[in-house]
C-alpha cells in the first residue's frame, strides 16, 4: 500500500480549519478564566448576601481572572449589582400514578455593572440556567442529592455567564 503525503496535508488543513472555526465562535472550555481586565478593579458585588452561593461563585470567577474584590462599594472602582435572583422548578412530566418524575429547574439573575461614580457600564440584563431533573420513584434519596448538585452547577453556570457577558461588553 502506497503512502500519500497529500493526505496528511489535507488532514492537517482540516484540523487547522476546525480549530480556527472553534476559536472564532467564542468557545472556551468550561471553567477557563476570562479576560476581565477591562473591569475597573476592585469590584464590589451588591444586591445579594456576601456569603450566598452565587456571591461565592462570582468572587471565585473574578479572583480567577485576576480582578480584586472590595468588601464595600466605597472602596471599589466598580459595582456589580444583582437586582433580582430567582430559583424555580416546574413539573415537566408525571407517571401513570400522577406522580411527578421530571422537573425543569431554573436559576436566574438580573445584573448590571456600575463604575464608582454610579454610571452604568453594562446595562441591566438577565442570565438563566435550565436543567432537567429526573426523579424515578425508586430513587427518592438520591434525587434530593442530585437536585442539590444540579443547583450548585447552575449557580456556577450563572456566575460564568455573568463574567462572560461582562467580558464581552467591556
Amino acid at each position: 500500500m502506497m503512502h500519500r503525503p497529500g493526505r496528511h496535508v489535507l488532514l492537517l488543513a482540516m484540523l487547522l480549519c476546525g480549530a480556527l472555526l472553534l476559536a472564532g465562535c467564542g468557545f472556551q472550555p468550561r471553567g477557563q478564566a476570562l479576560n476581565l481586565s477591562a473591569i475597573p478593579d476592585p469590584i464590589h458585588i451588591a444586591g445579594i448576601a456576601p456569603h450566598s452561593p452565587l456571591a461565592r461563585e462570582l468572587r471565585r470567577q473574578f479572583q480567577q481572572a485576576g480582578v480584586g474584590i472590595a468588601d464595600n462599594a466605597a472602596d471599589s472602582a466598580s459595582v456589580l449589582r444583582i437586582s433580582r435572583r430567582d430559583s424555580d422548578s416546574r413539573v415537566l412530566s408525571v407517571d401513570s400514578r400522577n406522580k411527578a418524575v421530571e422537573y425543569e429547574l431554573e436559576e436566574s439573575a438580573r445584573f448590571a455593572l456600575y463604575d464608582s461614580g454610579g454610571e452604568e457600564r453594562v446595562p441591566p440584563q438577565t442570565v438563566r440556567a435550565l436543567r432537567i431533573l429526573k426523579r424515578p420513584p425508586d430513587a427518592i434519596l438520591g434525587a434530593d442529592r442530585e437536585k442539590d448538585l444540579l443547583r450548585a452547577d447552575m449557580r456556577r453556570d450563572l456566575a460564568e455567564r455573568i463574567a462572560r457577558r461582562l467580558s464581552a461588553q467591556l
